[in-house]
Order: structure tokens, then sequence, then C-alpha cells
């Protein structure tokens, strides 16, 4: 790895209630396209040791696409995009820090770092790292601060990656048992992807030890291998391994490898043109959509085969708006929001999961009417606050979120059902696309605006 921008030395936060910190914005250059490590070091103290009520949290955003929007992490409570693997939350650090890896492949040219704070977390360092051999190794590493951690953990380390380039992700580690260090307590690390403990496969009813993976009292050493399969998430922009440590656990190994593209790319030259196939389908499906009254889903896709697309914004009085108030998964979408206010709850996050119980949304969040239906993928979250207005009615303000993103899907045999088999077979190929850097992933946002009647008072 080469490093190529290092920035130390940050002014003290301002503290405050959620805010953005201007002072430490960092603006860089990247002179040729590639891929590169963000390494970001901070700390955050708990509510106790801020003498307050609240403690110190810490988010980024790399260009205007803030980390860690779409993860709802078993460990901590998200709350206000803070909680979870990219950030710092200053309960489970409890002053600790943290070192934060941000995967990215970057353009060349000008690139924005924004921070993003709860009270006052401190800013440590910034490195740039430029991966040129597809590796990225990190060894011998012990957590420098002793802090103890009950039962949870301290969080040590965060590896986020924007895109599906990791091939593998493997951790060797030492834990020693509460015997072997003639101690009252044994070493333990916790590997969270995705906002999902993975437990210990060995000691999986044990309270105590199920949630480390690595453990001294289960196994000394042991060995940890990732896939590119376990790291297909579905939200596409961002995957997250987190480590959290307890006592004095050791990383005697730690190593990333990426696909190598341009040799993988080549070798699919030399069989077929198959990029040029993929590119030319992709075209003919803008026209298609165009020809076939779904201006959205032409629009979209054409903006994905963009070098870089930017994230999309829809405000409340565009005409996308009024096709999705038309469409009946709308509907369960207000009633969603005025379960929540009606539940006391006037500012918050609404998630697929919310609707689970609803057979026909099947955990999902999809609008299924005409050009919707291929313009939008799932939304994946909805922010929304309330306001109380007179005689139980509430003006609502909402965004919704979704990512645009191609999942493969099963062909149907041809004469089974030929609709299917060509809208099937033309995901898939878009989703090739995607593999093959043609067609690229963006967000999408949706702001909307509804005054509500909630049929009763909320709780007090």
């Amino acid at each position: 790895m080469k490093s190529i921008f290092y920035k130390m030395s940050f002014p003290e936060a301002p503290g405050g209630d959620r805010y953005e910190w201007k002072a430490v914005e960092t603006i860089f250059n990247i002179t040729e396209r590639g891929f590169f490590v963000i390494t970001i070091k901070a700390s955050a103290k708990n509510a106790k040791q801020n003498r307050s009520k609240d403690d110190d949290d810490l988010r980024i955003a790399l260009d205007g696409f803030d980390f860690g929007k779409y993860e709802r992490h078993k460990e901590m409570i998200s709350w206000k995009g803070f909680g979870t693997s990219a950030s710092w939350d200053g309960a489970s650090l409890k002053g600790g820090t943290k070192a934060i890896y941000f995967f990215v492949e970057l353009e060349q040219g000008i690139h924005t770092l924004q921070f993003f704070a709860d009270e006052t977390p401190a800013l440590e360092s910034i490195e740039i790292f430029e991966i040129k051999n597809n590796v990225f190794e990190l060894a011998d590493l012990k957590p420098q601060e002793k802090i103890k951690s009950q039962r949870n953990g301290i969080p040590w380390f965060s590896f986020v990656f924007l895109g599906s380039h990791t091939k593998t992700f493997m951790l060797g580690v030492n834990t020693q048992s509460s015997e072997t260090k003639r101690s009252t307590d044994g070493d333990n690390l916790k590997v969270i992807l995705n906002g999902e403990i993975l437990q210990n496969p060995v000691a999986p009813k044990s309270s105590k030890y199920k949630n480390f993976y690595f453990s001294g009292y289960v196994k000394e050493f042991d060995i940890l291998t990732i896939t590119h399969e376990n790291l297909s998430h579905p939200f596409a922009f961002e995957n997250a391994i987190e480590l959290w440590y307890d006592e004095q656990p050791e990383i005697v190994s730690l190593k990333i490898n990426y696909f190598d593209h341009e040799e993988f790319l080549e070798r699919l030259k030399k069989l077929v043109d198959l990029r040029k196939y993929v590119e030319e389908r992709a075209h003919g499906a803008v026209y298609f959509f165009r020809k076939t009254g779904n201006p959205y889903s032409a629009q979209f896709l054409e903006h994905s085969l963009k070098a870089n697309p930017s994230p999309l914004v829809f405000n409340s009085s565009h005409p996308l708006v009024k096709k999705i108030k038309a469409d009946s998964t709308y509907g369960k979408v207000i009633e969603k929001l005025k379960e929540k206010i009606m539940g006391g709850c006037l500012e918050g996050e609404v998630w697929p999961e919310d609707f689970v119980d609803d057979s026909s949304m099947r955990g999902k969040i999809n609008f299924d009417s005409h050009d919707l239906k291929t313009a939008l993928h799932g939304i994946h979250k909805i922010e929304y606050k309330a306001k109380p207005l007179k005689n139980n009615q509430f003006l609502i303000e909402f965004v919704l979120f979704d990512i645009y993103d191609f999942e493969k899907q099963n062909v149907p045999f041809l004469f089974t059902d030929i609709k299917k088999y060509f809208e099937n077979t033309t995901i898939n190929r878009l989703n090739l696309g995607e593999d093959l850097g043609l067609v690229r992933n963006f967000e999408i946002k949706i702001c909307l605006t509804e005054t509500l009647y909630v049929g009763h008072t909320i709780p007090s």
C-alpha cells in the first residue's frame, strides 16, 4: 500500500446536539482512478464520562454518501444515523479509540469527507492509502487501551466496503483462557458482519461466550474466512465487518483480497466481448423503457451507466412523487407512520422488517405499479419527523431511501412464463453489468410531506 494523504491535529469538537462538524471537513485529490483505503481514528466518551445525560457520537459522509445509513446493529441502538459499524459510539467505546478502514473505489478528482457529531468526540487522524496489489494486510495487533468491557466488549476496528470488490476477508486470532493467563478473565474477540453478530460455532448455547467468535475459553487460536458471497449485502452500497475486543486478544494476521477486475475482464474478453454485449443490452433496455412509457426506469438506468453517478433527490412536488402516492404500497407506508405516531414516536425510522407481518409486502417496501416497479428496487429505509397540529393532526416530513441495484433472479423456462423469462433475463444481464463495472449503483432519495389525522392522541 502507498500512503497518499495524512492529516492529524484536529480542533476540539464544539459540542451540541447533532451538528455538522465543519472545522474538520477534509478535501483531498485523487490523481488516478483506483482502489483506496480511508483510515480514520477517533474516540468517543459515554454519558458518565461527559458528566451529562448524553454520550459522544461521530459519523462521516464521503462525497455526500452517509456511511452506515442502512445498517441495524445488533449490539447497539442505531440512533439518528449513529450507532453503526461505520461510526463511533461513546456508549460502547467508553472513551476508547476505534479505527475504521473505509475501502472505496474513487474516480480521479476532488473528494470531500464530512463529519457529523453529537456532543464532543475527538478526531485523531485521517490517512488514505492506495491499494496497488489487490491485497490489504494487518498483523500482530493488540488493543492499546485496556478498557473493562463487562460482557459485550469494546469496539476496536471496523472494515467498511463501499461496493463489492472484496474477494475474501481472512482473520487469524490468538486468545488466551483465564487459566492460561492465570487471571479471572480470558481474551475474547467479537465479529459483527453487517450488523449481525457471528456466533461462536463451538459454544452456541453459552450466554457468556456465544457472541464472541474467538474465545480463549473455547479455542486459543482460530481462523475465520469471510467470502465474497458473505459480503454480498442486499443494500449493495455498503458492507461492514466490525471487531470488538474483551481483555487482550491478538490479531496475528488480517488479510483482505480484492478481485483483480482488470485481469478478470481480460480473461472474459478472450472468450467473448461480454462487456460490449452487456453494454449494448443496457442501452437497449433504456430505449425499450422509453418506448413503453416507463420514463423513470429509462432515466435511472441511463444514469447508472455514467462513470460516477451522483445520488438522485426528488422533492415533494416532483411528478415522481405523484406516481408513488397513487401506488397501493404508499397507503401501507402511511398506515405504518400512523402506527408509529400513535405509539408515541414522533421522530424515527421505518424499516422493511416493520412490514414482516404483511404477507403482500414480504418484509419489503416495493412499489409495484407501472414504471415504479422497474425504476425503484425496494425502499430500504424511511426517516420521518412528525409535528403535532390541532385536532389530532400531524404534519409529517419523511424521506424514502432506495438504492439502484439489480439482484440476480431465477429465470423460468421460456414457454412457462414468457414475460417473466424476458424480465428476469434482462435483470440478470444488468446485474452482470454491475460486476463488469458498466452499471453502477447510486442512491435515490424521495422527500415527501403529508398532513395526517391520527385516530387518537398519542400516549403521554
